[in-house]
């Protein structure tokens, strides 16, 4: 029975990023040591310049996704934690509902749905590491 590692933060980072795409994105801003994870693990296809999922990646993100939103009991060590996780689960159901290149109103202000989710994961990571 092979052994698999589970995805790290930063890869699941990228998965979704990819995810949300609707074609594929250039490989220059990323990180490298990422890509070439994803890229052994058969989730990612490098066409030149050019990063995109391939069918398993897609079906991977999908995977994680559904289990992270439908398991809400998750162990917790703090009351901070525990609000960074129902933050970040609120926030993956969110991401589920919105759709493609959405824009969001907070505020007066329009922001791309994708920069208000990825502010608002950042924040619950932060509370979880300050726990």
């Amino acid at each position: 029975m092979p052994l698999t590692i589970p995805l790290n933060e930063k890869q699941v980072d990228l998965l979704r990023h990819l995810y949300r795409q609707t074609g594929p994105v250039l490989c220059d801003n990323l990180d490298g040591r990422v890509v070439r994870a994803l890229r052994s693990r058969g989730l990612v296809q490098q066409k030149g310049d050019w990063l995109s999922l391939t069918d398993a990646g897609k079906a991977e993100f999908e995977k994680l996704r559904r289990r992270r939103v439908a398991s809400p009991h998750a162990e917790v060590a703090s009351p901070r934690h525990a609000r960074a996780e129902a933050i970040i689960r609120a926030v993956e159901a969110l991401e589920l509902a919105l759709p493609r290149d959405a824009e969001l109103k907070v505020g007066d202000m329009l922001a791309y749905a994708d920069d208000v989710v990825e502010g608002l994961r950042g924040f619950a990571r932060q509370l979880a590491r300050a726990s």
